[in-house]
């Protein structure tokens, strides 16, 4: 006996809707594979002069910072102005330019969840704009 309230649907109906789901099923799998793989290693410890490191800005984007120098107090690094919406790769990062000189707390630093791109060298140039910064007592941000 049936139940006056079951609605049975005909098998090509039920067929269909099979269909769909796995079609959905699939998709849903096929988009979440093709997310870029995200360069870098997590920062452990202090971060290096001369490492290039990509940063989240706070605001839903990504950008590159270079150390410059380090002090109890602060991380100068050279801030770059392009930004991305998904972290840089390595060869994007090393690409970026018109650096800014900024200083931050090794606690803001942090915050911004360095991702350490690569090792590298401070040049004579850009130790020079640390010197200047270091004596006019910049902001520390």
């Amino acid at each position: 006996m049936r139940s006056p309230l079951r609605v049975e649907f005909p098998m090509r109906m039920r067929r269909l809707a099979g269909i769909g789901l796995m079609s959905l099923i699939l998709l849903a799998l096929a988009s979440c594979s093709e997310k870029p793989k995200v360069e870098g290693v997590p920062l452990s410890g202090e971060p290096q002069p001369g490492a290039l490191y990509s940063l989240n800005d706070g605001e839903g984007g990504f950008r590159v910072g270079k150390v410059v120098a380090i002090e109890d107090n602060a991380v100068f690094i050279h801030l770059y102005e392009k930004r991305w919406t998904s972290r840089p790769t390595r060869s994007e990062a090393k690409a970026a330019e018109k650096p800014t000189a900024l200083a931050y707390s090794p606690q803001s630093f942090t915050s911004m969840q360095p991702l350490h791109l690569e090792d590298g060298t401070v040049s004579a140039e850009e130790l020079s704009g640390y010197e200047s910064w270091r004596r006019s007592k910049r902001a520390v941000f």
